[in-house]
């Protein structure tokens, strides 16, 4: 399995993560010591449920048939060293980078996924919303370009972030995340 992510803050930003990014709805998100600064971003992640390489737009929505919402994990002080390289994959793809909520069948959300909206409650207050139409993005569009590059697989996860406005993380922070109002991730941040 593997996870694609798609960078925000720098357009066409590719990265890969490993399975250890992920944390899991209900599970704490500890605070690593090698930097300072962490931010969250609102992101949907996409599951991938076929085998597909070359995959033309008209079929890539058989290639998805469930999102979940989450919130991407940034080391801020290591992506302003390296925001100059073409990456900054040790700032975005660290363990724990993922804060994932639980999946929903792409066939339950009324808005499509396009549509869905991603929101991130911290603390009981709205912090930061996104959808895939409001960056422009099609999820066919993006899975079809990035079957080029790499075979997507059953289980492959790719995890767009939604939103330029990011929220500070600090230990003691209640996280949630949901997908048009239904919330699929809790989280504390320690």
């Amino acid at each position: 399995m593997k996870i694609i992510g798609i960078g925000r803050e720098l357009p066409g930003q590719v990265y890969l993560m490993a399975d250890s990014a992920i944390v899991k709805t209900g599970k704490p998100f500890f605070v690593p010591h090698f930097a300072h600064n962490f931010t969250g971003t609102p992101a949907m992640v996409m599951h991938i449920d076929r085998l597909g390489k070359h995959i033309a737009p008209r079929f890539a929505h058989r290639y998805c048939l469930a999102v979940a919402p989450a919130i991407k994990v940034t080391a801020r002080d290591i992506d302003a060293e390296q925001h100059h390289q073409a990456t900054s994959a040790l700032a975005h793809s660290f363990d724990g980078a993922l804060l994932l909520g639980d999946f929903t069948t792409s066939d339950s959300i009324a808005q499509g996924i396009n549509g869905s909206l991603i929101t991130v409650e911290r603390n009981g207050q709205q912090a930061a919303q996104g959808s895939l139409d409001a960056l422009g993005l099609d999820f066919r569009q993006l899975i079809a370009q990035l079957s080029v590059y790499f075979t997507l697989k059953m289980g492959d996860m790719i995890a767009v972030e939604l939103a330029a406005a990011t929220l500070e993380l600090t230990p003691g922070d209640t996280l949630h995340a949901a997908i048009n109002g239904d919330i699929k991730l809790t989280t504390r941040v320690k």
